[in-house]
């Protein structure tokens, strides 16, 4: 009787596993992968204002530039409805008077879901949101500063300011893809953002007085990446 029955559980596990490789057999076949492409690309950032522009204005110091080149670098997943896409760029700009210097890089990880709403075999044209992180590092500094590098005593060494903040946007976006071969695509992205956290600076280096927010910061982006 043992015999009986220990064959009999062998039997029905058998049979049920084989059910469950014909029935992920069978969703398998359903589920359609999408596809993947690495991408690279430039653009530009319009900036609509610097709240610090005021008080560095203010300090009669040149201003942070609204305008900044972009480099990218992303991942893009396309299914027949949808596409997503993740990447990280980063943008610098400077800006100077005979006196005094201001330096400016970023970088700013985004995510991107559109829905496609034309999806032929060499147009694509979508449309969705953008969700972005961007860090901010700046610095302005003396032109005429001197560093003795056998006096390091920081309280012996000035002229350097360096400040850093950390904002979050959110905007509409719209992407136009040109296929123009198989294996080359060329999209055109544009976005505009919004942030929605406050984006105060800050320093490693020091206690900032009188601080400020760029929590009404806005920005177009623009930019054409191939893949």
């Amino acid at each position: 009787m043992k015999k009986i029955f220990f064959i009999a559980v062998v039997l029905f596990a058998q049979f049920t596993f084989a059910q469950e490789q014909e029935t992920v057999s069978t969703d398998e076949k359903k589920c359609v992968l999408p596809k993947m492409d690495l991408y690279i690309g430039v653009g530009g950032v319009f900036y609509n204002d610097f709240t610090l522009n005021q008080k560095i204005k203010a300090s009669g110091m040149p201003e942070i530039r609204e305008t900044m080149p972009e480099l990218m670098i992303g991942f893009n997943s396309l299914w027949e409805k949808y596409s997503f896409d993740m990447d990280l760029s980063s943008s610098y700009s400077s800006k100077k008077n005979s006196t005094t210097e201001n330096k400016l890089a970023s970088g700013t990880l985004r995510l991107r879901g559109h829905y496609n709403f034309v999806n032929k075999s060499r147009i694509l044209l979508s449309g969705g949101l953008n969700v972005a992180y961007t860090h901010n590092d700046f610095n302005l500094y003396s032109r005429n500063n001197d560093i003795n590098l056998n006096d390091l005593n920081p309280e012996n060494n000035s002229g350097h300011v360096s400040l850093k903040n950390d904002i979050f946007y959110a905007g509409p976006s719209l992407a136009f893809n040109l296929k123009r071969k198989e294996k080359l695509s060329i999209r055109l992205n544009v976005g505009y953002e919004f942030a929605f956290t406050n984006g105060k600076w800050k320093s490693d280096y020091a206690n900032v007085s009188n601080t400020v927010k760029e929590n009404g910061q806005n920005r177009l982006m623009v930019g054409v990446v191939f893949f």
